[in-house]
């Protein structure tokens, strides 16, 4: 199919990290009129790339050629990538950008994931689960990096929800959770969001955390008593997928 530049969705994914950002990509990169890429903002920052580097970038992915063959066009990024928030706010508000905010309900399986994604990074490169045999085996977490961890969680997700809130932009929320339990069901509503038809699409990257955590960490019950009474430990229990 051909669109006009006019009939082209601009999209930006914002998450912080373990939020599925790379499952959700990976799919929609297979859909035939999105052109979906990965951080690349990460990228030229860790090049050593300016925030007008960053910037000029962005403008000219977001100016497409007048007919082409992609009805959304997009690409992730975290807010600690963007060199230039005020910069980088103004752009996506000119360009009239549709943002899907990434969340995680769970915040302390959010941190079990981030612990396990340096893990396997560490042991093979990657940042995410491709294949079986890369899988991390179960390990011992320490306690007083988990709760740093844990309260790092808590204020990027209130600085990713104070962003999102004052922009004046379509948005809508996509949260882990939903995704990896009604896949379907949020990939239609985020073609329906972008203005792309519905495809069948399945994404590269496995889940890389057991879902129990109980056979994720070594010392479960002694994590876990650490957060008893708080709106954390039920976290520590649930168990959304077998």
């Amino acid at each position: 199919m051909i669109f006009f530049r006019f009939q082209t969705t601009p999209y930006i994914i914002l998450f912080i990290e373990r939020d599925g950002s790379t499952y959700l990509t990976s799919m929609m990169m297979e859909h035939p009129d999105v052109q979906a890429v990965y951080e690349h903002f990460a990228v030229l920052r860790q090049k050593g790339a300016t925030a007008e580097d960053q910037l000029n970038w962005a403008r000219d992915f977001f100016s497409p050629p007048l007919l082409g063959k992609k009805r959304a066009i997009g690409f992730k990024t975290k807010l600690v990538d963007v060199l230039d928030r005020e910069g980088f706010t103004e752009l996506i508000h000119r360009k009239g950008c549709h943002v899907i905010q990434m969340r995680r309900r769970n915040l302390v399986k959010a941190v079990v994931s981030r612990i396990n994604a340096r893990r396997l990074y560490e042991a093979s490169g990657k940042w995410n689960l491709y294949k079986e045999s890369d899988r991390m085996p179960p390990t011992v977490f320490d306690p007083e990096q988990f709760d740093q961890y844990l309260q790092e969680r808590q204020q990027s997700d209130q600085e990713l929800e104070d962003y999102v809130a004052q922009l004046q932009l379509p948005k809508i929320k996509v949260e882990y959770e939903d995704l990896l339990q009604n896949r379907d069901r949020v990939l239609r509503q985020v073609f329906a969001f972008l203005k792309i038809r519905p495809w069948p699409v399945e994404g590269k990257t496995l889940k890389h955390t057991q879902d129990d955590l109980r056979e994720v960490i070594l010392n479960f019950d002694d994590l876990r008593s650490r957060y008893a009474g708080t709106r954390y430990e039920a976290m520590f229990d649930e168990v959304l997928v077998q």
